[in-house]
């Protein structure tokens, strides 16, 4: 007889279990306008790309090289620019490493304001020595390549003549 009631109580949990099983949840969900859904993106994708253009401002578009710069960090490096009737830029660069030595870059090239760069592969490279009686010796001649990119108001510069990237402040127009 205990067998028979064991039997019953798990018919009968079997059956319940059965039942809750079969019974669906109500839910409830909005009705969704898809309209509205893409509006919402559209609007999102205009803020990131108002955001890109912004952000991307500073390393591309207009600027106008011409005037004289200095490198920001050591101040040992002057940058005078030049600018043609043709929109070709000329450019020397000094660099004093020492109080009797000293290297020159002369650089000629088109800025382009699509990539915020101007970029050179003929670049003239000297280094200049001074003797005790200041007589001047030009130690090494080469021909250089790199970039000048536009960083804001700022100017990076890359040459492979140098080991480290230099960037310059406008000091004057």
């Amino acid at each position: 007889m205990k067998n028979k009631w064991l039997v019953l109580g798990a018919l009968v949990l079997s059956v319940m279990a059965f039942s809750a099983c079969g019974k669906k949840k109500e839910e409830n969900f909005e009705e969704v306008d898809p309209q509205a859904v893409v509006d919402e993106a559209q609007k999102e994708v205009e803020e990131a790309d108002a955001k890109k253009d912004e952000f991307l401002e500073d390393f591309t578009g207009e600027m106008d090289l011409t005037g004289s710069w200095q490198d920001e960090v050591s101040q040992r490096a002057t940058m005078d620019v030049e600018k043609a009737e043709t929109g070709t830029y000329h450019i020397l660069i000094h660099w004093a490493s020492g109080a009797k030595e000293a290297s020159t870059w002369e650089i000629s090239g088109t800025y382009d304001e699509t990539s915020g760069m101007l970029s050179y592969e003929n670049g003239g490279y000297t280094v200049h020595t001074w003797d005790e009686n200041d007589n001047e010796t030009i130690s090494e001649e080469d021909v250089t390549k790199g970039a000048l990119m536009k960083e804001g108001d700022k100017i990076r510069w890359s040459d492979s003549k140098n080991e480290e990237d230099c960037v310059f402040v406008k000091v004057s127009e």
